[in-house]
């Protein structure tokens, strides 16, 4: 089974013909008819295990996905499902997030890989031996060469403090490596490269998985540093471009064997850790809307941002997004007052 990036014939299958059925049943009977209707290509991809991997899709619609667009979710289990993935969030492999675009209201539903998920599918390759990171805890480094990327460890010290994240990698080659990145480094990469950990800190929420497990990701960020040093199968191919992206169409290739491909195309990141950061200003126009926007509920959004140390005249657009996001909370306090 492969997954691949290109432009799919048909899209997977989400809408009744009738628009009026689509608006009497409920958010979740929405969700089982599209699982149903896509009962076959599961199956051409996930064999005897499709009918368990549906239930788990339907409990964590239910728990945290019902806000999300329904199409948006089935992209997203589709790619888990291609990855053979569990997507049960206690497990650590695979997530579906809900993702919220501050500037539009629109929920969508994002692939995101666990730490675990990355190892098990370097694992599955057949070029790397060994793969794991731990969290480094204050006493258990002993030594640390970052030149020579020599570093000696005292594993029998207490674990109090986390200080930092470490990786190793041994492939089947012989080549072994190490990276050690302290938890200082961690939170300015979260804080560069994370719009909704920015916006958290910020406004002082826990919604993005930085912010409620921030040391899961650190350990997957460390894995992902690691693994550029190894050769990449073509489902870790896959995995750089549609991490924690927004997938607009996915379909199921079904050969002549009954296999299923999946097939993915039009990828549109919503958050990015890949060494990019959207540092756009934010133009005039869009200023006089915020601070409209602002106005029309009596908020000084102005001196928020200058708490936060946002220059809202100098602004970049993902500054702009933060600041969007926190007038679209204050509108629903009013409205529930």
């Amino acid at each position: 089974m492969t997954t691949q990036v290109k432009k799919p014939t048909n899209s997977i299958s989400g809408r009744d013909k009738s628009s009026n059925a689509i608006q009497a049943l409920s958010p979740t009977m929405m969700m089982q008819n599209m699982l149903k209707e896509n009962h076959k290509k599961l199956v051409a991809v996930l064999g005897d295990n499709a009918n368990s991997f549906m239930v788990s899709a339907i409990n964590l619609y239910d728990r945290d996905l019902m806000e999300a667009d329904p199409q948006s979710v089935m992209n997203a289990l589709f790619i888990a499902a291609a990855l053979k993935l569990p997507i049960e969030k206690n497990m650590g492999f695979a997530y579906i997030i809900p993702y919220k675009n501050h500037k539009t209201g629109v929920v969508t539903a994002q692939f995101q890989i666990g730490y675990k998920g990355l190892i098990q599918l370097a694992l599955r390759s057949g070029q790397v031996k060994k793969l794991n990171a731990i969290e480094i805890y204050d006493g258990q480094i002993k030594s640390f060469n970052p030149l020579t990327e020599e570093i000696e460890f005292d594993m029998s010290a207490p674990k109090t403090e986390v200080i930092g994240y470490a990786s190793y990698m041994e492939l089947v080659n012989g080549f072994n490596k190490i990276i050690y990145v302290t938890k200082d480094e961690m939170e300015q990469h979260a804080d560069k490269f994370s719009q909704a950990y920015r916006y958290d800190k910020s406004y002082k929420k826990a919604s993005s998985v930085w912010s409620s497990d921030f040391d899961s990701m650190a350990n997957k960020t460390v894995i992902k540093k690691i693994l550029k040093f190894s050769p990449l199968s073509a489902d870790m191919q896959m995995v750089e471009k549609i991490d924690q992206t927004s997938i607009k169409k996915v379909d199921v290739e079904i050969d002549s064997n009954g296999k299923g491909n999946v097939v993915a195309e039009s990828i549109e990141a919503v958050y990015v850790d890949n060494d990019k950061s959207n540092k756009e200003l934010a133009t005039k126009e869009q200023l006089v809307e915020l601070l409209g926007n602002a106005h029309t509920i009596s908020y000084n959004i102005k001196k928020f941002a200058q708490d936060n140390g946002i220059d809202i005249e100098n602004m970049t657009v993902e500054q702009l997004e933060i600041l969007q996001g926190v007038i679209d909370e204050e509108t629903n306090k009013k409205m529930e007052l």
